[in-house]
């Protein structure tokens, strides 16, 4: 069997890679003006949540040997690139846009169901308007990693 999965270099499981910076700082930020503006409460906020976990080499080969139902061929992790694709890198808001779309393409319809279509738009005006101002530094940093595994049925 042949698998590919988000996963992460670091054995640090704080440290969600690309994952966490993609629904880290900015969409976080965005969360957090409109509570502060009163368009949404703290609890309304922090009632939503996007599990994600990129798990490392070494805790995906623990599972994998725990399970017992496989033996581990080949395992190794690379780098997958950015999920934010631009036409022009130094355009700041195109970069901005393409976080926002992409958070959005993610979790849209879970937001939208959370806080209402109108909050929703609001919400990702506000990621985008962020991400515009950091944009060369995202598409540094937003680089994702895969976990690729080749395993057999163990005997």
């Amino acid at each position: 069997m042949f698998l590919v999965c988000l996963g992460r270099t670091s054995v640090d499981p704080t440290d969600q890679g690309g994952a966490g910076l993609l629904f880290g700082t900015h969409f976080q930020d965005a969360w957090d003006d409109l509570v502060q503006e009163g368009l949404i409460s703290g609890e309304k906020r922090d009632s939503f949540n996007i599990p994600v976990y990129a798990p490392s080499l070494q805790d995906f080969r623990e599972v994998v040997e725990a399970d017992g139902s496989f033996a581990i061929n080949k395992l190794e992790v690379f780098k997958g690139g950015s999920p934010l694709v631009v036409n022009q890198p130094d355009d700041d808001g195109e970069v901005g846009r393409a976080l926002a779309n992409s958070c959005r393409s993610v979790s849209g319809v879970l937001v939208d169901a959370h806080i209402g279509d109108k909050l929703s738009e609001e919400l990702f005006m506000r990621v985008e308007r962020r991400a515009t101002s950091h944009g060369k530094e995202l598409l540094e940093q937003l680089q994702f990693f895969h976990i690729v595994a080749s395993l057999s049925f163990a005997l």
